[in-house]
């Protein structure tokens, strides 16, 4: 076989090989699909306690999970119905409190006793179901009445 031969044969072969190549790029293996299914994404629930500034074991008591179960959600798990309005209760307040309050004070006041929850933490009521005496501070707060 003639040297240019030879060489249209091997740039044939590294056409193909940089076809495929490029045709790998757009299409993922099976097995590169199945860790681009299964990558983290951020979740509500992870974004919700990071906007907080709160751990998870701070954060699990509220919705109430355990901790190794909020662990599960913020890695995609599915909540269960009661998880899903908790978490839409705790987005709504945290909303509510960010009109009376700066954002990044919310975590840090959730976690300090306050005299007008006989010494409990706002998340400690939260976390006893009592999230309406937040609702009702919220609510004075707003219209500038004293609490």
């Amino acid at each position: 076989m003639p040297i240019t031969a030879k060489l249209e044969s091997v740039q044939e072969l590294a056409s193909t090989i940089g076809r495929g190549r490029s045709e790998a790029k757009k299409k993922p293996s099976s097995r590169q699909a199945e860790k681009l299914q299964t990558a983290p994404k951020p979740t509500a629930t992870g974004t919700l306690r990071t906007r907080l500034g709160l751990t998870q074991s701070q954060f699990a008591p509220m919705l109430p999970v355990s901790v190794r179960s909020l662990a599960t959600l913020e890695r995609g798990g599915d909540p269960t119905e009661a998880v899903t309005r908790r978490l839409t209760e705790l987005g709504r307040l945290v909303t509510a409190l960010s009109e009376v309050m700066k954002k990044e004070s919310i975590g840090r006041w959730l976690r300090t006793p306050n005299p007008a929850f006989a010494g409990s933490t706002p998340a400690e009521v939260v976390e006893r179901g009592e999230a309406d005496r937040l609702w009702a501070m919220i609510y004075f707060l707003r219209s500038g009445v004293a609490f």
